[in-house]
């Protein structure tokens, strides 16, 4: 059974233990119509698999500031699930960290952290949710996908200045893609 629990003290020590690893099999190739901007799902030669990072904040800091909520999703006692959010600007919560275990995946992990998230925000009065992903990360706007996100954009050149894509060819740079829900 899947238990939601908001951060506290006693679970402060699950905070980035979920495994991140995910199996990337598409590559995204975005195209532009009168709708806007629409993902297409092309897929690669080979399977490769792929890391999150750890979430950058450290979660006693999370925990002191109001402004943010952190969930962990519980099996049988064992964290297999974290999601990250904060307060944004235009009334909108913006969506910082989902990750479910890679041996929990497709069991509804994610999609029950982003329902508490959903409900804190409804909660709070906010309009939606804001997501960004990248265009590497192909099984995560997949997921905002499925939990009826809409792209809202795309920026192609938030990466040129990082040092781990500036040797890269402006054309294979990451792009940052915005998403979003409303209520």
């Amino acid at each position: 059974m899947l238990t939601i629990l908001p951060l506290n003290e006693e679970n402060i020590g699950c905070f980035n233990q979920p495994d991140a690893r995910f199996l990337a099999s598409d590559r995204i190739q975005l195209r532009f119509t009168r709708k806007g901007f629409l993902p297409d799902y092309i897929p690669m030669n080979a399977v490769e698999w792929r890391t999150v990072k750890p979430f950058p904040m450290e979660p006693e800091t999370l925990l002191a500031d109001a402004r943010y909520v952190c969930y962990f999703a519980f099996s049988d006692g064992r964290c297999v699930g974290q999601c990250v959010a904060r307060t944004g600007e235009h009334r909108l919560c913006e969506l910082l960290d989902v990750r479910a275990d890679s041996r929990y995946r497709r069991q509804g992990v994610a999609t029950a952290l982003l329902n508490a998230v959903v409900a804190w925000a409804s909660d709070g009065g906010f309009a939606g949710l804001r997501a960004e992903t990248t265009d590497e990360l192909p099984v995560s706007c997949q997921f905002l996908e499925r939990y009826s996100f809409m792209l809202g954009g795309v920026d192609m050149l938030w990466h040129a200045a990082d040092a781990g894509q500036a040797g890269r060819l402006p054309a294979m740079r990451e792009s940052v893609l915005t998403f979003y829900k409303f209520f």
